[in-house]
Order: structure tokens, then sequence, then C-alpha cells
């Protein structure tokens, strides 16, 4: 149904990317054979079209008009996150669960001890232990593979969920009670309502999309730098709230089926000021796939400023085989540096001295203002109006001095809401309810 006479292209890459994990898994050059393979088929798939089956052969012309509902070549990158995963799973696995990049760490006196580096699978418990503990090697077999790779109510958006984890919720389902699952079905609920209302009353996405400017002012309206700021907020506000939707409705799927995906959208799109934060809690899944199989085996921290720009790269890529991406990818690694440096002084003794004034608060609201400018404007080039787009929208925005200043400034209040909610979540992680609601009746 999905697919239609294109499953067998589905079908068969999967199989040949199971063929050749099991082939070439723990090997030298295990990894980046099956990195090539999926890559490469992902761009060849895009290419080509989905690979009409007229192009194969003019006998085969009738199966082009069943092709399902689905284009089987868009949603097959995130068919190969999940090949992806098989494959750098078993070759930990092979190597006694040790994943490149990881150092040993000495455990603390009082820590648990750890688990075996090849876990029973019933005896997981936990996110952090199913993704982390390879698995006995009899479990990676065929079945589990395909099970994996095309489990129904994750296969079309994800959530991204590793087989690591997969396997160990189908060995030991965790403990869903159904009032959970109904509570969140409840704010799923109230999240389609909130898109509905956005969809039906605030047209910014599609006038930055269709770059309905000049049309407005042909109609008469005065448009003024004002309308391109709140457009390029309302775009944002959108873009969060569609994905949100999408992915809360399908990780209700998966737990009403009894598996506990991760958790995409993990903060308000409004209380975001980093970069890096700003991505861990967008496609948080997708986030946490990148750091186990492609940052820490890429040096991790040691080699973050190059490495971004390859993983930056790659995400741009892995969407769409797009020049705007590509421009989105490169301003957010180039924000990565300065956001590293400022992050790095503040940790130095120098600052550590001033760290309690006011004037340190103020600067760092300061920094994190014009950092939100360049995420806005990022994504504003990677998803809505391009790269030629985005000159005219940033040329009618800061010709006015005073519309600038009014920007930075209301980002700047924004930041210092940012800063007390962080503060007011931490001391809550701290103390007793009680003791918090009457320090809440104090403020």
């Amino acid at each position: 149904v999905l697919h239609g006479a294109c499953a067998v292209y589905v079908v068969a890459l999967a199989g040949i990317s199971y063929a050749l994990s099991q082939a070439v898994a723990g090997t030298r050059f295990g990894l980046p054979l099956m990195w090539l393979y999926c890559c490469g088929t992902l761009f060849a798939a895009r290419q080509l079209e989905g690979l009409p089956f007229r192009s194969i052969s003019p006998a085969l012309a009738f199966l082009d008009s069943h092709r399902g509902m689905l284009r089987w070549h868009i949603h097959y990158n995130l068919l190969i996150l999940r090949m992806l995963s098989f494959a750098c799973d078993l070759h930990w696995a092979r190597h006694g669960g040790r994943q490149a990049g990881h150092r040993a760490a000495l455990p603390a006196p009082d820590s648990p001890p750890r688990l075996a580096p090849h876990a029973d699978p019933h005896n997981l418990q936990g996110s952090k232990a199913r993704v982390a503990q390879s698995l006995p090697l009899h479990c990676y077999h065929l079945p589990a593979f395909l099970a994996y790779v095309f489990y129904p109510p994750l296969y079309i958006a994800g959530p991204i969920i590793t087989f690591n984890s997969f396997v160990a919720q189908l060995a030991s389902p965790p403990q869903l009670k159904v009032k959970q699952v109904l509570q969140y079905g409840g704010r799923w609920l109230l999240s389609w309502c909130a898109l509905e209302l956005l969809t039906h009353t605030l047209y910014f996405n599609s006038i930055a999309k269709y770059r309905a400017w000049p049309y407005l002012e042909r109609a008469g309206l005065a448009v003024r730098p004002v309308h391109y700021a709140m457009c390029a907020y309302w775009v944002i506000v959108f873009m969060w709230l569609k994905f949100l939707v999408i992915w809360r409705f399908f990780r209700l799927a998966a737990l009403a089926d009894g598996v506990d995906p991760p958790e995409n959208m993990t903060r308000c799109v409004c209380n975001n000021y980093t970069v890096e934060g700003f991505w861990r809690g967008w496609h948080s899944s997708y986030n946490q796939w990148l750091v186990r199989y492609m940052y820490i085996p890429l040096g991790g921290s040691s080699w973050r400023l190059l490495n971004v720009w390859v993983i930056f790269t790659f995400v741009a890529l892995w969407h769409d085989l797009d020049v705007k991406l590509l421009g989105w990818a490169w301003i957010m690694a180039l924000a990565i540096a300065p956001e590293m440096a400022i992050r790095a002084l503040g940790r130095t003794s120098l600052a550590a001295r001033y760290k309690g004034l006011w004037v340190f608060r103020q600067a760092c609201a300061a920094a994190a203002a014009v950092n939100i400018v360049i995420l806005m404007t990022g994504n504003l080039v990677g998803f809505v109006v391009g790269l030629d787009g985005i000159l005219p929208v940033l040329q009618n925005m800061v010709t006015q001095a005073w519309f600038v200043a009014v920007v930075l400034g209301s980002l700047f209040c924004g930041v210092q809401l940012m800063f007390w909610h962080e503060a007011w979540r931490g001391r809550s992680d701290r103390v007793p309810a009680a003791q918090l609601r009457a320090l809440t009746a104090k403020e």
C-alpha cells in the first residue's frame, strides 16, 4: 500500500544491507563500506527519481502506475538510518561492545556495577542502557533486522530508535501504563488543535514559501520590516508545531504497541538560544543517532570544530540534494564555532569571577539574542526562502537601525525569561515539592 510495486526496491536494498552487514561488520573496513553503500544508494535513488520501471524495461512500464501512496526514494533516508544502526551495533558487538571514540573511564566508588559487554536484552532497563549495551551476537539475525527496519509505527517518519534499544524492548517491554499513553494522546490532540488554529489564522508560512511580499505590495499593502520579522518568527513556530504533531502521532502509535522510542521536540521552540541546544531539542532522536553513529566515531569533542561540518553537511544531503539546505547546514556549522569559543571563555577562571554579577548575565543575554537571530536566519535559508530569498528579507530588515534595535531588545528580554526558567527548573530538580512551592510563593 505504501510503496506499491516499488516495495521490491525497498526490500531488496534492505536485504542487501543485511547481507553486507553480516559479511563485513567487525572487519577493519566494515563501517566505511556500510556507510558507502547506504549513502550511495540514497543519492542514487534521489538522482534517479525512484528508478521508474520503464527505465529498466518498457515491458515493466505498467508498474509505474502502481507506485503506492508514498514515494519510496523520499522515505528511504529514514531506512538507511536504521540499516546503519544495525550495521554499527553489530560491528561494535563483534568488537566486544566497544564503540569507536569512547574512552574507558574508571567507575566511581559508589557507582553501580556495569553491565557486561554483551548484556542480556531481558535485563536491560532504562533508555541509555538499551542504546549503549551491545546485545549477544545471536540477537543480530534477519527476523529482528526486518522487524526493526520495517516497524510500522515508526516507518514513515520516526522517531528514530537504535537497533539495540528496539530489540531490548521486544525482549523486555517497558512498563507503560494505559493512563500514561492516554495522557500522551491527549497532549497530542491539543497540539493538533493548536496546529489547526495556527494554519487557519496565520498565513506567514505560505507568504514566505511563495515569496508573496511583492504581490502584497502591489495589492496596496504597506510591507514594513516588522512584517518580515514576524514572518520569520511564525514560520519557525509553524515548522516546530507541524513536526511535533507528526512525530508525536507516530510515537503515540509505538507507545500503544509497547515500544518506547525517544521523544522529539523535547523543549519549546521559543525556549532556545544556542545552536547546540536548539538541535538537541528539535529532532532529538536524530540528534542522538548522529551523536552515537557519527559524532563519537569522528572524534567527539576533541575534533568538534571539524566534525560538525561533516555532520551538518550529511544532515543537509540526507534531507534532500538541495543547495539551500547546504547553505543552512554551513550557517549552523559556522555558528557553532563562536558559540564554543564563548562557552570556553565562560569556563575560565577569569569569567568565574564575574558569573554572579549582573553585568555578566546581561552580556550572556546579549550574545544569546544575536545567536537567536543566526538560528532564525539559518532555518529560513534551509527550509523556507533559500539562499537567494534570504538577501531581500535581510535587506528590508536591516535598513532601519531602530527596527534592529527593537528586535534585538525584544529577544534580549526573552532570553532573560529563558534564564529564569532554566534556573527555576534546576532548582525544582534539587528541592522537594513542598519547598519548591514555598520558594515560588516568596518570589
